[in-house]
């Protein structure tokens, strides 16, 4: 089985869940037995943040990492586009020498040059949609880029063979947005590569710990893009209420340009309660998962929501909104706490009953644990995604073109 992947994130660019999921799909994917024998894999992505331009991953997969100019915001969508030609004249140079069976492309970014290939090579498509416009502006679309992307989104709905969803939650929200019919999307759940999160010492946690707490407090702790679905605004505004059951408590705040919310922490007088740390590594969010006393991830729109799994492989404990599929990974009392979204005083609440109840709450990170490693292991992903590859592969060999 040959498959070619088209995606605008691979690492060592990788911006958000969507370069997560590839990154912990990819490898997983190569080798995989099918009836059609092993799969290889060729990804076109881009090279925006360096990397080999060929990279032979194993004996399966190659990442080709092409040269695209960098996007300007101002005129996002017409250069998305641009840069789609420049995948596609690459990719017609692979599909000169190799004959693949099936196209799977990620998310909109890449969509056009998957469809110019899809026809011109009568391949079946295959999408993986991890996120909607209309989901990311709350259901509304307000410019005409915003127009332009759900516009792009919908044909990409219909041009492919079929769709791959990681929740739930995205059935429904292609169902309402593009009419998709429910038995062309699959339902396959994001993971987590347990094996590179980074394991801290207890000296390194109790170093970490008393670094940003000196005097005891009780941390909590955001991770994630600063932008407005994220909902960080909605957790700074449950500051007031968190100090007022426990004043002795510190929010740590990290991603880029996090910064840019201390006007609001100041408005609300929380700002000497809380450190706005901007961009971590990797190896340092992981530090802090082990050294808080809780995760908290406030969305007002979440698909998915792997930071939750990230969180909950590290035992950390999670409260999170229960919103999309970041409420159907976070099962109330059961593995984490969850808040209805936009509401800080449920997330008010949701630290009250954390703190008061240490037992319950150890129960709950086992819980959680446990799940990540059974149901949220690349592996058995990957071997998900190979089935449904299977289908769509023998009912094109049966359907005219």
């Amino acid at each position: 089985m040959r498959v070619l992947v088209l995606t605008w994130e691979y690492p060592p660019y990788v911006v958000g869940g969507m370069g997560k999921h590839v990154a912990g799909l990819i490898p997983e994917l190569g080798g995989v037995p099918s009836s059609f024998g092993p799969v290889h894999i060729d990804v076109v992505t881009t090279r925006y943040a360096g990397g080999e331009a060929k990279e032979i991953l194993n004996p399966y997969v190659t990442i080709h990492r092409v040269e695209v100019p960098p996007i300007d915001p101002v005129d996002l969508y017409n250069q998305v586009i641009n840069n789609n030609d420049i995948l596609v004249n690459y990719a017609r140079r692979l599909l000169e020498q190799t004959p693949y069976d099936l196209i799977h492309m990620h998310d909109w970014l890449p969509g056009v040059a998957a469809m110019i290939l899809k026809h011109d090579y009568k391949i079946p498509l295959v999408a993986t949609a991890h996120a909607t416009e209309r989901g990311r502006q709350q259901g509304h679309l307000n410019s005409p880029t915003s127009y332009q992307i759900d516009a792009l989104e919908w044909k990409l709905c219909y041009e492919s063979w079929r769709l791959i969803v990681c929740s739930r939650y995205m059935t429904d929200e292609l169902f309402w947005y593009f009419g998709t019919p429910r038995n062309k999307i699959s339902v396959i759940a994001n993971g987590i590569a347990t094996g590179q999160m980074i394991h801290s010492s207890p000296e390194q946690r109790a170093a970490l710990r008393a670094f940003h707490a000196p005097n005891g407090e009780r941390l909590l702790f955001y991770v994630g893009r600063i932008t407005y679905e994220k909902g960080l605004h909605v957790l700074l505004r449950a500051m007031p209420s968190i100090l007022r059951d426990h004043a002795n408590t510190r929010l740590l705040v990290a991603g880029r340009n996090s910064r840019h919310y201390q006007p609001l922490a100041r408005e609300l007088d929380v700002s000497e309660a809380v450190s706005f740390l901007d961009f971590v590594t990797d190896a340092q969010r992981d530090a802090l998962y082990q050294a808080v006393d809780a995760a908290i991830f406030p969305s007002l729109y979440e698909p998915f929501g792997i930071v939750a799994l990230e969180a909950m492989s590290l035992e950390c404990n999670v409260i999170a909104s229960d919103v999309g599929g970041l409420g159907e990974v976070v099962q109330h009392w059961i593995n984490g706490l969850t808040v209805y979204p936009n509401d800080p005083e449920s997330i008010a609440w949701a630290v009250r009953a954390l703190f008061a109840d240490p037992a319950a709450a150890a129960q709950r990170r086992a819980t959680a644990l446990h799940q990540v490693h059974e149901l949220y292991n690349w592996s058995a992903i990957a071997k998900q995604t190979v089935g449904l590859f299977e289908l769509v592969i023998d009912e094109r060999r049966q359907t005219p073109w």
